[in-house]
């Protein structure tokens, strides 16, 4: 069986940077509508605990959003949670930050 590490590499360079870019795209989507259905919290609902309409909360949650830090940080708040942020330096040096 190949592996989907094994496929990537036979893509040329650019097929391999849309793939990339449409994982790291599904991977946010994902991440943010599960963090608000694990909840069983509607995007009408968190809307009205951050204080904005429903279609911003949808626009939020599409893969091409690039949300500022603030804005996720409102976001992940209204669910309830709190926002952190791990860093790995070179020297292999740990950082983390909540926000």
């Amino acid at each position: 069986m190949v592996t989907y590490k094994e496929l990537l590499v036979k893509q040329s360079p650019e097929s391999q940077q849309r793939i990339k870019d449409k994982v790291e795209a599904l991977r946010q989507e994902v991440v943010l509508s599960q963090l608000r259905e694990e909840l069983s919290m509607s995007q009408t609902e968190l809307a009205q605990a951050i204080g904005v309409s429903q279609p911003t909360i949808a626009k939020m949650e599409r893969p091409e959003n690039d949300p500022r830090l603030s804005t996720l940080k409102r976001y992940v708040a209204a669910l309830g949670g709190e926002l952190s942020i791990n860093i790995t330096l070179p020297t292999g040096k740990r950082v983390g930050f909540r926000l």
